[in-house]
């Protein structure tokens, strides 16, 4: 779904995809940083979600559960760069550390949010899936949901960018720069 700024002529751009002033006498701000054009992805259907994340507890008999928790770059996004990926699983309180018998990435127990923080610098398609694994006591509704934040400047989701910037009255090029970023404001695995 994109979104034009305000100033934007949404006519000209559902028509053309051409990013034009509604107003031409009332231009964008020079050498400032405006957003003009967001693109946002709203779904439940995973085969539209870059990073594919699963969390397996299983009780382990001990009034505790054995987890794995991993992720996969799905093979539509193996294009894509994510950065500072970050995967938060809850854990339950007053039990503990987990033990970690495997992580690829590294991990974090903070005890004051009750939470297991795995983090990774880079998922790309050389490092396209991964495994953390843990024992805790807990029941296996604990680990839900599961939070992941990443973002990617190296790369968009999808393939836009912009061509050529000219003036509106003249058609005259003009120096430009552009800023391409995928950012996720809220994921949940529930």
């Amino acid at each position: 779904m994109w979104q034009t700024h305000p100033q934007v002529n949404k006519n000209i751009f559902n028509a053309e995809a051409i990013v034009g002033l509604k107003n031409p006498d009332k231009p964008f701000p020079v050498n400032q940083d405006v957003g003009v054009l967001k693109w946002r992805l709203q779904t439940q259907e995973e085969d539209q979600i870059p990073l594919n994340i699963t969390c397996w507890p299983n009780e382990n008999g001990d009034g505790g559960c054995d987890v794995s928790v991993e992720y996969e770059l799905q093979d539509a996004h193996q294009h894509l760069e994510l950065a500072d990926v970050t995967i938060q699983i809850p854990v339950p309180s007053g039990v503990g550390a987990p033990i970690i018998s495997t992580c690829d990435g590294d991990y974090k127990h903070d005890s004051r949010k009750n939470i297991l923080e795995w983090t990774l610098p880079v998922i790309d398609e050389s490092n396209a899936n991964g495994s953390l694994e843990f024992t805790i006591a807990g029941n296996p509704d604990d680990f839900f949901p599961v939070s992941v934040e990443f973002h990617s400047t190296k790369k968009s989701f999808i393939n836009v960018a912009v061509s050529n910037v000219v003036e509106a009255d003249s058609g005259a090029p003009v120096k430009f720069s552009s800023e391409r970023a995928l950012l996720v404001e809220r994921y949940e695995v529930v």
